[in-house]
């Protein structure tokens, strides 16, 4: 008799670029980072997560808007592994 042996794996991690601007970026103290997260999350899962950590963010919620791969994105957008996230608060000039 033979038995199937169950092997558990890590899950795979996809990896984006992030881009900071404005008062983001000041805060952040970066303008550019590596980041993993699991595949399926969508733009408005990644600022929920970042915002937990990330006060300044979470400060921006309902003003920021992200721009994947330099296009504007819908909140339901599912990110891909290598896409670039640009975090994009508004400004204001006169």
């Amino acid at each position: 008799m033979s038995s199937v042996t169950e092997t558990k794996t890590e899950p795979r991690l996809i990896s984006l670029e992030l881009k900071w601007f404005s008062v983001l970026a000041e805060q952040r103290g970066t303008r550019k980072e590596s980041f993993q997260i699991e595949p399926g999350v969508t733009c408005s899962e990644l600022i929920d997560r970042l915002s937990a950590d990330f006060l300044m963010l979470k400060k921006y919620r309902d003003y920021v808007r992200l721009a994947v791969n330099r296009e504007y994105a819908d909140p339901g957008l599912q990110l891909q592994d290598g896409d670039e996230v640009a975090f994009i608060t508004p400004v204001s000039g006169g």
